[in-house]
């Protein structure tokens, strides 16, 4: 009975300190986590890098210089007052009718006159002497009815020439309507950039038609062929036809 007493006495007391030790140890565990995790922050090194600090202040940039003037235009000199009296006194003195008169007062040199400002109310800014009314600026390469744009020309495909826009029909031959004779002419025709035959050559034909179809194609008049944006002389094949039956 005695051991009973003594053996729950024991009990008693371990789980008295049993109470006492499990919130300290959980206040020990907890102040071992914080110290695990504020220590490297307190050790750690505060001292920051120094940052310099420089105002910088904007300007805007200065207006560009303004444009040269043109060129100065000369001045002649100035006449003074009993110059200019001279002169008009002798402008107004009659000349007789039939006679020649010399110069009262013969200079001693003669001053070129300035063309290099020398134009035409018509002319435009980057014209070039010896231009024309209504020329464009850089000129236009090829002109119609020159040996360069004839001889520039490329030969296109029947199917890719350009469409006709003046068509002259031929006359038929005197010669050629008495004795029945009709057929067809094939031509090989060169466009300016304009579109106009300035070149007609026969590959093939019946030697009686032959200068009737050359007189009438010379007058036809095609759109014009543009590759890469540009108007080009070309070379192509025309087929003139000769029928009695339209006769």
């Amino acid at each position: 009975m005695f051991e009973d007493a003594l053996t729950e006495l024991e009990a008693r007391k371990k789980s008295r300190r049993r109470w006492i030790t499990f919130p300290a140890s959980i206040v020990l565990h907890a102040l071992v986590i914080a110290g695990a995790i504020i220590g490297p922050l307190l050790t750690a090194d505060t001292e920051l890098p120094e940052i310099k600090v420089i105002n910088v202040f904007m300007a805007a940039a200065p207006p560009p210089p303004p444009p040269p003037p043109p060129p100065a235009k000369k001045k002649g000199k100035k006449k003074t007052k009993k110059e200019q009296t001279k002169k008009k006194a002798e402008e107004q003195r009659p000349i007789p009718t039939g006679r020649l008169v010399a110069p009262i007062e013969i200079p001693d040199e003669i001053e070129e006159e300035d063309i290099g400002d020398f134009g035409f109310d018509f002319g435009v800014e980057g014209g070039v002497e010896g231009g024309v009314e209504g020329g464009v600026v850089g000129g236009v390469l090829g002109a119609p009815g020159t040996a360069d744009s004839v001889s520039q020309a490329i030969q296109i495909a029947s199917i890719q020439q350009p469409r006709l826009i003046k068509k002259v029909e031929p006359q038929f031959p005197a010669v050629a309507l008495k004795a029945h004779i009709q057929g067809t002419v094939v031509i090989n025709a060169t466009t300016d950039i304009y579109g106009r035959v300035v070149e007609a050559r026969v590959i093939n034909g019946h030697p009686l038609l032959r200068q009737a179809a050359l007189n009438a194609i010379k007058q036809w008049v095609y759109e014009p062929y543009i590759l890469n944006g540009v108007p080009r002389p070309v070379k192509f094949t025309v087929v003139v036809r000769f029928n009695l039956q339209n006769r």
